[in-house]
């Protein structure tokens, strides 16, 4: 795809990372590997796409993965270097903790993944994270800062030069489990996506770049600090965070738990929750829009002009957002409530039916950095909040 410049070649990557999809593709044996020239060899070439044709029923385990999308190869590829994200027989015997194929493995070879993406619609820049991670959540709330600080975080603000201020928020799956998420990332321990945009697909924006690269060099700039707040504790040997208060006043200027308790002194942080999926193979809800008989990558209709560009923007029942071809407008029929917040507006890669089409819908909400579960207001005077939580928590502090 890359050597193409475009999205995929046969179908979405980020959607092939689910246990059924690894399952169809064997790696080969260690020392068997064939080297792969990515500027001439793909695996659904025109070889590929004749033994298809042929009508060959008595194919054999090797013929029929060449028959496989060039992205189902790929992501087997990429799981077994990132990975495993899936218990095997071989890694249950080296992780006790597994005890059940198809449960995720503990332990795999990546700690953090960091996927980076543009998208066609005004996401400026959006950190995507999954619920109930507390590193995950707490580094999102230290990139969150950092790129309001340089870039504002208001879309409708002028910064006094002309330059209007680019919205930065954090949208939060409420997907605790890797196993039920099929993106690249769900195959580390840990997973990051920084989503910036717009920009159109196979387009090179420098201030899109500059954006995506200060939001990835502030995780960094967290995961640096994290690391060596927990060398230091096990040199004193301290497993926690626990020695907290014992710290002079300059080790806890310097400590990240510091900062983020200054920066978010009740522990809450505002973010988006993205509705449930109600489609398979999709990570988040979205309202979908006809699309042709003949063509299921393309609509009968298009995205109304008052919704086009506003992510992150409110839409009640009745606003118009669709308008058929003969100009007549489609309201919001409150599918997914009264209000939400739609997020990728027009986004190109939505127009594929295997990234799932239509748009993306979610509401606002807040998560408290130190577990990664989403609070809720309660209902008293005092205004305070309750935590959604679905399993037994941990806590990054």
């Amino acid at each position: 795809a890359f050597q193409q410049n475009k999205r995929f070649v046969d179908t979405d990557l980020n959607r092939e990372f689910s246990m059924e999809k690894l399952q169809k593709v064997q790696l080969q044996p260690p020392g068997n590997e064939e080297e792969c020239d990515i500027e001439k060899e793909f695996c659904s070439g025109e070889q590929e796409q004749s033994q298809s044709q042929s009508g060959n029923n008595n194919m054999n385990g090797e013929e029929e993965e060449s028959l496989l999308p060039h992205e189902a190869l790929r992501a087997r590829e990429i799981e077994s270097l990132l990975g495993p994200k899936f218990a095997t027989s071989e890694s249950r015997s080296s992780n006790s903790s597994n005890k059940d194929e198809g449960a995720t493995f503990e332990n795999p070879s990546a700690d953090m993944i960091i996927d980076l993406h543009t998208t066609t619609a005004n996401m400026g820049i959006s950190l995507i994270i999954p619920e109930g991670d507390p590193l995950v959540a707490a580094a999102a709330s230290y990139v969150l800062h950092k790129c309001q600080q340089r870039f504002g975080g208001s879309n409708d603000d002028d910064d006094g030069n002309g330059n209007t201020n680019t919205k930065v928020q954090c949208l939060m799956h409420a997907l605790p489990s890797r196993k039920d998420r099929m993106n690249l990332s769900s195959c580390g321990k840990h997973g990051f996506t920084i989503e910036v945009g717009p920009v159109p697909q196979g387009v090179l924006r420098h201030d899109v770049v500059e954006q995506t690269e200060v939001a990835m060099r502030a995780l960094l700039e967290f995961l640096h600090l994290h690391n060596l707040e927990v060398a230091e504790r096990s040199k004193k040997g301290k497993k926690g965070d626990d020695d907290f208060n014992d710290k002079t006043g300059e080790e806890k200027s310097s400590s990240l738990l510091d900062q983020l308790h200054t920066l978010y002194p009740q522990g809450i942080v505002p973010c988006y929750r993205s509705a449930p999926a109600v489609r398979p193979g999709e990570l988040s809800g979205k309202i979908s829009w006809p699309n042709s008989p003949s063509n299921p990558n393309f609509p009968l209709c298009m995205i109304h002009k008052s919704v086009q560009d506003r992510d992150f923007e409110p839409l009640r029942v009745g606003d118009p957002l669709f308008v058929t071809l003969d100009g007549s407008a489609v309201p919001y029929d409150g599918s997914h409530g009264e209000e939400v917040y739609l997020i990728f507006v027009n986004e190109g890669g939505y127009y594929y039916a295997s990234s799932g089409t239509g748009i993306g819908v979610a509401v606002k909400s807040q998560f408290d950095w130190q577990t990664g579960w989403f609070v809720v207001e309660s209902d008293d005077e005092e205004g305070g909040v309750e935590e959604v939580v679905l399993e037994e928590k941990d806590s990054y502090e």
